[in-house]
């Protein structure tokens, strides 16, 4: 976004004040407790979004994929998969959650137990991913404790290996930089030079790097936040302060405090219902948003409303809509609709409607698409060869069915594994050059968007029944 545009955000806290009655939800009002008899309520529409979640995940079909590290055959195993829905009131409040596990473990999908009062789960042994154990070099159930990314859970009901989250773990980034701008140890505005090591790879202000860094994964700008973070002594908190809000599952370890690199698998962590909540934060609702198991009550206040209408901004204007939303491969027969999101129009050619972003020309005309869009996406992907992400709010355009709810899916589903509708652009003899998404542009399986889709159906679906029944 030009300057002038995004500068409606710096140090401007009245506008943003302003803007974020078209963003979202106003969350200043005083907390409230939930009425103790809602308990009941929250319970069963749980259960029943878990029912209708765990079948849409199942029937995905995730174990058709063709992995190219195994020639182009079938992979090996059921992939591990982490997806979690939690749907929100028409002025963001939580009113059901889910949360679905696939893995080997789970061939046929197994529902994560959640407790209504803190929207999170104790039931679940997450480990370490380790990519030796996926690809059978160690033993699949032999983890240690010391592999555990939250101790204490080793008779735990369910075990999980939680999939390096690739650039989804930036949205943990983006929200240590607002918690600080929040406390006046930074701003916006503020000049930062970033220093890689003994390369000088230029002075912005502290937003400029932060935009690209959500909306077009930028890796170089996630290194001059990442680096800042570390010069401010303040990365060594952010795995504290994420605990202390009831998600000791989002984690980021052994970054470099000279270069801001070092973004390695087993070291940064996150799951899919911790990374919901703080999707939940982000967005913001009036009164409690979930309880800690200490106690806490968690608000939107954690975030002031600038802050939040800030990163809401920036979710927004993601570019990268190819992994539950697929509206850059518009048009393409290869390409399955996902969710049915605008690509923001600031990405768009306005001659034939193609989108170039992250220094990837898609060449599709997402103009149809984005005609029929219904909801606006407010996201972060992540892809690596060995890891699939994807995380938003969903809410509904004007005139559309309503819906309002925030997804998460996390996978081990990278580009090396593709479907049959691109396996013919595969070309071992290549290499990594060899995968199919480099001459298709086509980078996650497709049962991805697919899933995407199939989840907005359902919560649009629910959604009008609630509707149709408060009338």
């Amino acid at each position: 976004m030009r300057d002038s545009a995004r500068s409606v955000f710096i140090g401007m806290t009245g506008a943003l004040l302003t803007v974020s009655l078209v963003w979202g939800p106003e969350a200043s009002a005083a907390p409230r407790k939930a009425p103790r008899e809602n308990t009941q309520r929250v319970r069963k529409a749980s259960a029943s979004l878990e029912r209708e979640l765990l079948r849409t995940v199942t029937e995905s079909g995730f174990d058709q994929v063709l992995d190219f590290k195994r020639n182009g055959e079938r992979i090996a195993h059921v992939p591990n998969v982490d997806v979690a829905v939690i749907e929100l009131d028409a002025e963001g409040r939580p009113v059901a959650a889910a949360n679905v596990l696939l893995s080997r473990d789970y061939p046929k999908g197994v529902g994560v137990p959640i407790d209504p009062k803190t929207w999170g789960t104790t039931a679940v042994r997450y480990t370490r991913w380790d990519l030796e154990r996926w690809d059978g070099q160690k033993g699949w159930a032999d983890a240690t404790a010391e592999e555990d990314v939250v101790p204490g859970r080793e008779k735990a009901k369910l075990r999980f290996m939680a999939p390096y989250p690739a650039s989804l773990f930036k949205l943990m980034i983006a929200f240590r930089v607002m918690r600080l701008v929040d406390r006046g140890v930074v701003t916006l505005a503020q000049p930062w030079r970033f220093l890689r090591d003994t390369e000088d790879k230029g002075e912005r202000p502290v937003w400029r790097w932060m935009e690209p860094m959500v909306t077009e994964s930028d890796n170089g700008s996630t290194e001059a936040l990442v680096k800042l973070l570390h010069e401010k002594g303040e990365l060594a908190g952010l795995n504290q302060e994420l605990a202390e809000l009831g998600l000791g599952t989002l984690q980021v370890n052994g970054t470099s405090p000279v270069t801001g690199r070092s973004w390695n698998p087993g070291s940064i962590h996150m799951t899919a219902l911790d990374t919901a909540r703080l999707l939940l934060l982000i967005e913001g609702g009036p009164g409690v948003l979930w309880r800690t198991p200490a106690g806490r009550e968690v608000t939107a206040a954690e975030l002031s409303s600038a802050s939040r209408v800030y990163l809401q901004s920036l979710l927004a204007d993601q570019a990268l809509h190819e992994a539950l939303s697929s509206t850059v491969l518009c048009g393409d027969p290869k390409a399955e609709p996902g969710i049915p999101a605008a690509e923001p129009a600031r990405w768009v050619d306005p001659k034939d409607g193609t989108v170039t972003a992250a220094e990837t020309a898609f060449g599709r005309d997402t103009r149809p698409c984005n005609a029929a869009a219904q909801v606006t996406f407010l996201h972060k992907t992540g892809q690596t060869e060995n890891y699939g992400s994807d995380g938003g709010i969903v809410r509904s355009l004007p005139g559309a069915s309503p819906r309002h709810y925030i997804v998460v899916f996390l996978s081990n589903l990278g580009n090396r594994y593709y479907d049959a509708s691109v396996a013919s652009a595969a070309d071992p003899s290549k290499g990594e050059d060899g995968f199919p998404s480099v001459s298709t542009k086509i980078s996650y399986t497709q049962r991805i968007p697919a899933l995407g889709r199939r989840i907005d159906t359902l919560m649009k679906e629910r959604q009008r029944k609630q509707g149709r029944a408060g009338q």
